[in-house]
């Protein structure tokens, strides 16, 4: 993908490719005795064997390769032919098949395929496993926000109330029903399984740390949005509504949202056209989301994430009146300072030192990287600004945790010669 950034004084491209995710291995020992070398192979067959068959997540917090998912779903049925009380596998199996459609570039089926391939499955899975945890959930996911199927997830949850599969659902629904209790036991939840990133966490850390009270912060995904929240149930910046662009387009949160900002105005959109794949769906929703969001009679100010600033509807209209300030960009009809907020933000704000070591385990070891190079674009324009005012001393400090943000991508060389 391509990073830009854009602000008073100038534009920087940076093109990004997403590391590949790396498979895993075990290995044994080799220093026994043979006949303990010997009964260890005996013992280990079967525990390698089930490490044959891997938990599959949602490629937004592990990404694999497409072979590996195509690997697990025929791990997973191997699993469950063998033993059908296995449901596990059933859920697995369908994340899989999702993320392998999702991420696989030979897979140039057209979308009616690949939709009726997954319908296919969650009608076998309710065969093979009917009124399971496992069929209720995925009949919910396969269907995505369409709340006519909520019985399905209301039933997966009576089912296995202790699972920890559904508790994105969980925290979405505490947020479309504006019940951040909810919302934010369920992130704890989340956070207690080790399955929220601690170095999304520290980026989103950031990214609200350095907006101004009571601001609105447009989030594009789940590593944008996630971690926000929970770095806010954990009590860091409530003030900040942090508002995915996915989630906005439903109208009962929708309309929950403008009524607490104090917009009266409905956000009227052409929705004639249902059809997803047609390129003018949402064209019209986001190219008035901004205008919207800035009549608020509570008086926010209004941010797009740099996550966020690939919605060209959304931004295109107003990049005059945007203003790169650290990890987002503030939308101000006056004149702002960039710079000032750039090393305002860098230098007495932003908790950067994770960039250098972490001394912690990261679900999403292989994404973090992806997400920090959102870094890139702010800390070149504070570079450019460091050495045009002959700060020696803060270019080299900058610079270390500049190199730490693309190191080992293919923006490395790029940012050195911009360096030079």
């Amino acid at each position: 993908m391509n990073l830009f950034g854009f602000g008073s004084r100038g534009c920087y491209k940076l093109t990004i490719i997403e590391p590949n995710a790396t498979l895993r291995c075990i290995g044994s020992k080799k220093s026994m005795k043979k006949l303990l070398i010997l009964l260890s192979l005996l013992i280990c067959v079967p525990a390698l064997k089930a490490q044959d068959a891997q938990p599959v997540y949602s490629y937004a917090l592990v990404k694999e390769s497409p072979e590996w998912y195509h690997l697990q779903i025929k791990n997973w049925r191997e699993i469950v032919e063998k033993d059908p009380s296995q449901h596990i596998a059933w859920y697995y199996i369908y994340y899989a098949t999702r993320n392998a459609q999702r991420t696989d570039p030979k897979d140039t089926r057209p979308d009616s395929v690949k939709l009726k391939e997954m319908s296919d499955l969650v009608d076998e899975i309710g065969r093979k496993a009917p009124d399971s945890y496992e069929f209720n959930l995925v009949t919910w996911m396969h269907h995505g926000n369409d709340f006519t199927y909520i019985k399905y997830l209301n039933r997966a949850m009576e089912l296995g109330p202790n699972r920890i599969e559904h508790v994105d659902f969980v925290i979405n629904q505490g947020e479309l029903d504006r019940d951040l209790k909810k919302r934010n036991d369920a992130l704890l939840r989340k956070w207690e399984a080790g399955l929220i990133s601690p170095g999304m966490t520290n980026y989103n850390y950031n990214a609200l740390a350095g907006l101004k009270e009571k601001s609105i912060l447009l989030t594009a995904g789940d590593n944008d949005t996630y971690p926000a929240w929970y770095a806010q149930a954990k009590g860091l910046r409530t003030d900040v509504i942090v508002m995915n662009l996915s989630l906005i387009l439903l109208d009962d949160y929708r309309g929950k949202l403008f009524e607490e900002l104090g917009i009266n105005q409905e956000l009227k959109v052409n929705w004639e056209a249902k059809d997803e794949s047609d390129p003018n769906h949402y064209k019209n929703f986001y190219k008035r989301l901004i205008s919207t969001l800035l009549s608020n009679k509570k008086g926010y100010t209004l941010y797009v994430g740099c996550t966020a600033m690939g919605y060209k509807d959304l931004v295109n209209e107003h990049k005059s009146n945007l203003y790169l300030t650290g990890l987002a960009y503030e939308y101000s009809e006056e004149s702002v300072d960039e710079r000032a907020l750039l090393k305002k933000n860098f230098e007495q704000v932003y908790a950067l030192d994770y960039l250098l070591v972490h001394y912690y385990q990261d679900i999403s070891e292989n994404l973090v990287p992806v997400i920090n190079h959102n870094y890139l674009v702010p800390m070149l324009k504070l570079y450019d600004h460091y050495k045009l005012s002959g700060d020696k001393t803060r270019m080299e400090w900058l610079k270390t945790y500049l190199l730490a943000a693309c190191k080992g991508s293919d923006s490395e060389k790029e940012v050195l010669k911009l360096l030079q």
